[in-house]
């Protein structure tokens, strides 16, 4: 394979050593580089003049520079595997205790134990699976931060709840890492947590755990004249249900006209709605599910 056929699914990159592969030697690389028709990333690592500089092909040539030894890891590895954290300007990498990385705006982190299943593969570049990612960052991050890391890995079945309970029971305090908030976290999740289909899914589902209030169903199937709706909380012996505006974002006029029209159809069927927002307290969100469960 020529290099610039590797760079095509490698975000424009061409490491030496594939060149080298490809029959390339050492000269003509420099030569390429010299001319502008290759740029250098990093030690070792090429972009084929015109790639777009992007956050993928800086995390790419970072592994790449570092060698599969090497995992990206903490908050790199989690916003790589699509959760929602903040970027602190940094590349987070793990090695291990006897493997120094020393790169520009890379953070080094040293581990002397991975366990079986410590090691996954994202757009193929190794990094800490979702369990051991979720494990690094207790250190760093707020119980709230862990939590959506938690919940979205979840809702996306990258982790199993039990699975994280059976890590975080053997898991010993060490430095960047918090045993204390990992436990936090999983209080606030008790066997069969449903994390939802979003954050605030996810928020409501804590509150109702517990405050110890009746379990709802949860994404519940309605038919009604012949139409099957979808409900995000239902209560179906009391007929109550908890879905609207605070479960998406409205983009269109046609999706709050079909959300009105669920809700009529809902409320002529004989269910009665709760509306909840983001900008609730948790105080409020449970004094109203209070109130409703008191009266339906």
């Amino acid at each position: 394979m020529r290099p610039e056929q590797w760079a095509e699914r490698h975000d424009g990159l061409i490491p030496n050593e594939m060149a080298r592969r490809a029959g390339l030697s050492q000269d003509q690389i420099d030569r390429r580089r010299k001319s502008g028709r290759y740029r250098k990333e990093r030690r070792g690592v090429s972009a084929v003049a015109g790639a777009p500089r992007t956050w993928m092909q800086a995390v790419r040539a970072v592994s790449l520079a570092c060698g599969r030894d090497v995992l990206i890891a903490f908050g790199t590895a989690a916003r790589l595997l699509g959760a929602p954290v903040r970027d602190d300007g940094t590349i987070h990498v793990l090695a291990s205790l006897y493997r120094p990385v020393a790169l520009d705006g890379v953070t080094s982190h040293r581990s002397g134990l991975l366990e079986p299943g410590d090691l996954a593969r994202r757009h193929d570049i190794p990094c800490t699976s979702p369990l051991r990612t979720v494990v690094d960052l207790s250190g760093t991050l707020s119980v709230k931060e862990l939590g959506l890391v938690v919940d979205h890995f979840l809702r996306n079945r990258q982790i199993e709840l039990e699975q994280l309970r059976e890590r975080v029971a053997r898991t010993r305090p060490a430095p960047g890492r918090s045993v204390k908030r990992l436990r936090q976290v999983l209080a606030a999740r008790i066997p069969g947590y449903d994390p939802g289909e979003s954050p605030l899914e996810a928020r409501i589902a804590r509150i109702i755990d517990r405050a110890g209030l009746p379990r709802p169903r949860q994404q519940h199937r309605v038919q009604v004249e012949g139409v099957r709706y979808r409900i995000d909380f239902a209560w179906p012996e009391r007929k109550l249900y908890l879905e609207g505006n605070g479960f998406g974002f409205h983009r269109l006029s046609s999706d709050l006209d079909r959300d009105a029209t669920r809700q009529n159809e809902l409320v002529l069927a004989g269910w009665t709605p709760i509306e909840i927002t983001w900008n609730m307290s948790n105080a409020t969100i449970e004094r109203t599910l209070r109130r409703f469960m008191a009266t339906v």
